[in-house]
């Protein structure tokens, strides 16, 4: 393998198909997946003992530490990930015809990527940072059916005659054709649903309460409760490019997101901090402290950080 790939690769500059031959090799052998642990563990180590002989002061160090366990992670992420993103596994799926296992993928996307895909109906789905989507090779069945744990952008082929459906850990999502986004991560309280085209009908797991989307519309749990509001940004789904985008958002609900996103538990102990609203961009590959340091000079609160057990405490 190229070396010049694999950097790009562990940098996270590489293209998708890059991405794609990458998985794809580390996958053909052990020692192909020796290699890349070694190359791994080089990168790593070249983030610990990155000096020039010049003075570092603490923040510098700090963040260096955060780096480098944030690839040590991610690399974590991406060994586990290898065989699932290329590989099959079978399920039983039950339907009023028949109990056939059909056959089933899943597709976990790593910290700081994202993926595009296209199902076999011609439904297109990209999903964002610490994502899982488990969907069926083939819709053979009534209703076409994936099980969503993160955030997901769908754009669904119209067919009146096999509904779609998302199901995540708090809704049932039903659609027949149209374009909307999910946000809701297992590990996370947020859940968001905004829809920019078709209708679809949001049922809460927990109970019978349902509601009806149109096209510019979202709806959200607050208080443990659906409601329905004016979507009023669409660039919140740049994300599907490698970016963030939040529009006067307050400064707890971008937080929030960034916990799912970079899978890294974030304190609010100063409320009134919470409150602050935040317009801002930030790349999908910067790190954490680099994006909360950005919200910090734009709202001037205190913080630190704990590297072990990757908790940041905004004071």
């Amino acid at each position: 393998m190229n070396q010049g790939l694999i950097h790009k690769y562990l940098k996270g500059e590489a293209s998708e198909l890059d991405k794609i031959q990458m998985l794809e090799w580390i996958e053909v052998s052990d020692e192909n997946r020796k290699e890349y642990m070694r190359y791994r563990r080089l990168y790593d180590s070249a983030i610990w003992s990155e000096s020039d002989g010049k003075s570092i002061n603490r923040d510098s160090q700090q963040k260096k530490r955060l780096l480098a366990i944030r690839y040590v992670r991610e690399f974590s992420k991406v060994a586990a990930v290898i065989v699932i993103a290329v590989s099959m596994a079978l399920f039983v799926h039950k339907s009023n015809q028949n109990q056939n296992p059909v056959l089933s993928q899943t597709i976990e996307v790593p910290q700081g990527q994202y993926v595009n895909l296209t199902l076999s109906d011609g439904t297109k789905v990209s999903l964002n940072s610490n994502s899982k989507l488990i969907f069926p090779t083939t819709f053979t069945n009534d209703e076409r059916t994936v099980k969503l744990d993160g955030e997901g952008y769908f754009e669904v082929a119209h067919n009146a005659k096999k509904p779609f459906h998302v199901i995540t850990n708090k809704c049932d999502i039903k659609v027949l054709g149209t374009t909307f986004n999910v946000l809701a991560y297992s590990n996370s309280d947020v859940f968001e649903t905004s829809l920019l085209k078709g209708s679809v009908q949001i049922s809460n797991l927990s109970n019978s309460e349902k509601i009806l989307l149109k096209p510019n519309e979202k709806a959200e749990f607050r208080d443990g409760k659906l409601l329905g509001s004016i979507l009023e940004n669409e660039n919140d789904f740049l994300w599907r490019t490698g970016v963030y985008v939040f529009q006067n958002e307050p400064l707890i609900d971008i937080l929030q997101k960034m916990e799912s996103y970079y899978q890294t538990k974030i304190i609010i102990n100063n409320v009134a901090v919470g409150q602050l609203r935040c317009t801002g961009k930030f790349k999908q590959k910067e790190s954490i402290e680099e994006v909360i340091q950005v919200l910090r000079n734009l709202t001037h609160f205190n913080y630190k950080l704990d590297p072990i057990t990757n908790e940041i405490i905004i004071m």
